[in-house]
């Protein structure tokens, strides 16, 4: 472990209190960006505008976790700031994902397996053995 983790600038009571505090920071992100849960779950699932939010909470999150407990030289504030981060980004997945009348995670009907696409050759332009292939 690197040596600078050992030496925080915080009492234990301290640190504790400082994950707690982060932990709370990281939940009002999510809850900016994303607005409720309930909401989200009622969204189709896979909706554009809701993978975009959650991927911003989850960026804006681990960056204030990670500026936080650099500057505070402290482990345990970047175990539960980032423990949090990881429970709510595990939800907000969910919610996303989720068909809304059902609640079960949708299945991926866009998805088409490699037997069935088309191969790159047949999707280009045929060209003859005398004609010039080169853009030159």
């Amino acid at each position: 472990m690197p040596d600078f983790l050992h030496k925080s600038i915080l009492k234990p009571e301290g640190s504790i209190m400082g994950g707690i505090a982060t932990g709370a920071l990281v939940y009002g992100i999510y809850n900016t960006n994303m607005g409720n849960l309930a909401t989200i779950h009622s969204t189709p699932a896979g909706d554009g505008n809701a993978r975009a939010s959650r991927k911003k909470a989850a960026i804006e999150s681990v960056a204030v976790v990670a500026a936080i407990s650099l500057l505070a030289r402290d482990i345990n504030i970047f175990i539960l700031g980032g423990g949090i981060t990881f429970l709510l980004d595990w939800h907000a997945r969910h919610a996303v994902e989720s068909h809304p009348e059902t609640g079960q995670l949708a299945d991926n009907s866009g998805y088409v397996p490699a037997e069935q696409a088309v191969p790159v050759q047949a999707q280009a332009p045929m060209v003859g053995a005398d004609e010039d292939v080169y853009a030159y």
